[in-house]
C-alpha cells in the first residue's frame, strides 16, 4: 500500500464520508480524499486527482454508482472501485461485480473495509505485473519472430551461394526453404554424405585388399579399414540421433566394437566383452578423437592380449574367461575412458609413449588433440585410461 493514498469517494451523504474517512485513519490508512456527488464532479476528478481507490454509494439523488463504474472502467481500468453503501440487494451485488467492479462494502460493518482495500489494491498490483509481463512476452515473441525471418533469409542467401556449387543440394536446399526444419535435415544430409563418403572409401580399401598377398600389409589395410569405419558409424549415429551436435557414444561404442569383432572374426559371446557407458553424450569434435583411440585399443587388446590368438588368422579364439571392458565416466567436467584386456600385459620393456607401432602414435596423437594425458597400467592385464576434458565447440551453421 502506498504511503498516501488518493481516495475519491462518490457520496452525497457527507457524515457517511465522515464515517469512511474515520474508519481509514482508525485503521492508520494515510489518504488525501475528494467528495463527489455528481456525474461532472466524478469526471473531473478523476483527471484531476487520478486516484489510486474509487468509494462510491450504489445511489445518489443526480447520480448512480453503476453509471460511475462504467466511467471509470473507460477512464482508469486500473483504479479499484468498491461500493460502500448501506443497502445492495443480491441482484445489484452480482450485476456490480459483473461490470468490473472490486468488491462491496455495508456501511454498518465498516469494518471490513480497509481489509477489503488492502486485497483490491494487491489485486490491481498483481493485474497490472501481469499485463506488464504479458506485454513484455508478446514483444519478445514479435522479437524472435523477427529474428527467426531474418535468420530464414540469411540462410536462403547461403543455399542460393551452394546451387552454384552443387546441383543435387540445389535441389535439396529448394525444399529445405519450405520446412521449418530447413537447419535440421540440412545438417542430416551432410552427416548421411560424410558416412556415404566414408564407407566408399571403406569399400574401395577392401576391394583393393583382396589383391594383396602379403600378411602384414594385409593387416596394415585392414586397420586402416576400420579407423575409416570408426568415424562413418559416427555420422551414421548423428544422422540417426534427434539431436544432431552429439551422439550417445555409449551406442556408438558399442557398435564399433561389434563391428571390429566381426572384421577380426570374433566370437561376440565366447568372450566377456563389457561396455560401461551411461549417459555420455559427446558433440564430432570429441567423439571422431575417441572413437579413434577406442578401435586402436581394442584392436590392440584383439590381436595382442590373448596369446591363442593370431591376427592373420580368419577366426580368433576367445576363453569365455578372457575379457575386454571399455568404461567412460565423467566427474566435474573431466572425462576418464578407458579400455582394459585381462590377457598377457603390455610388455615391461616397451614404451608405450616412444615406439614405431602407428597405432600407438594415433592413440598418443589423438589424447594430445583432446588436450589430455594417457595412463599405461599393467596389473593383471593391460589398462589404458585417457583422461581429458571436452573441446569446446561451437556450432557456426
Amino acid at each position: 500500500m502506498k504511503e498516501e493514498l488518493k481516495i475519491l469517494i462518490l457520496e452525497d451523504v457527507a457524515f457517511d464520508a465522515e464515517l469512511i474517512e474515520y474508519e481509514l485513519r482508525r485503521e492508520g490508512v494515510k489518504f488525501l480524499s475528494k467528495r463527489v456527488e455528481t456525474k461532472e464532479n466524478f469526471i473531473g476528478e478523476l483527471e484531476g486527482l487520478k486516484p489510486d481507490l474509487i468509494l462510491a454509494d450504489h445511489s445518489l439523488p443526480k447520480f448512480d454508482g453503476l453509471s460511475a463504474l462504467k466511467i471509470a472502467n473507460k477512464e482508469c481500468p486500473y483504479t479499484p472501485f468498491l461500493f460502500v453503501s448501506g443497502k445492495i440487494g443480491e441482484e445489484f451485488a452480482v450485476n456490480a461485480l459483473k461490470e468490473g467492479a472490486t468488491d462491496y462494502i455495508f456501511k454498518n460493518n465498516l469494518s471490513k473495509l480497509v481489509p477489503a482495500i488492502q486485497r483490491a489494491l494487491k489485486e490491481c498490483n498483481e493485474k497490472i505485473e501481469r499485463e506488464k509481463a504479458q506485454k513484455a512476452l508478446r514483444k519478445a515473441h514479435f522479437e524472435l519472430e523477427q529474428q527467426v525471418l531474418e535468420r530464414t533469409k540469411a540462410l536462403s542467401r547461403v543455399n542460393e551461394e551452394l546451387r552454384a556449387e552443387m546441383d543435387e543440394r540445389e535441389r535439396i536446399e529448394n525444399k529445405l526453404k519450405k520446412s521449418l526444419e530447413e537447419k535440421e535435415i540440412l545438417l542430416k544430409e551432410i552427416h548421411h554424405r560424410v558416412k556415404n563418403n566414408l564407407q566408399i572409401i571403406s569399400s574401395l580399401l577392401n576391394l583393393q585388399s583382396r589383391y594383396i598377398n602379403d600378411e602384414e600389409m594385409l593387416d596394415i589395410y585392414k586397420e586402416s579399414q576400420n579407423r575409416v569405419k570408426s568415424m562413418a558409424i559416427i555420422h551414421e549415429k548423428l544422422y540417426q540421433s534427434e539431436d544432431l551436435a552429439r551422439i550417445d557414444f555409449g551406442d556408438y561404442v558399442k557398435s564399433l566394437v561389434l563391428d571390429l569383432f566381426n572384421s577380426y572374426g570374433v566370437d561376440k559371446s565366447s568372450t566377456g566383452l563389457d561396455i560401461n557407458i551411461k549417459d555420455i553424450l559427446l558433440d564430432i569434435n570429441t567423439a571422431i578423437p575417441c572413437g579413434l583411440i577406442v578401435n586402436e585399443l581394442v584392436t590392440n587388446s584383439i590381436k595382442h592380449g590373448f596369446p591363442i590368438n593370431r591376427p592373420h588368422s580368419n577366426q580368433l579364439s576367445f576363453d569365455r574367461r578372457d575379457k575386454i571392458v571399455v568404461n567412460i565416466t565423467k566427474e566435474d567436467e573431466v572425462y576418464t575412458m578407458s579400455v582394459y584386456d585381462n590377457g598377457v600385459g603390455f610388455p615391461d620393456n616397451l614404451d608405450f609413449k616412444n615406439t614405431d607401432s602407428l597405432g600407438m602414435q594415433l592413440v598418443i596423437s589423438l589424447t594430445s588433440q583432446l588436450r589430455g594425458t594417457v595412463e599405461l597400467e599393467r596389473n593383471n592385464g593391460t589398462l589404458f585410461k585417457i583422461i581429458f576434458k571436452e573441446l569446446e565447440y561451437k556450432n557456426k551453421f
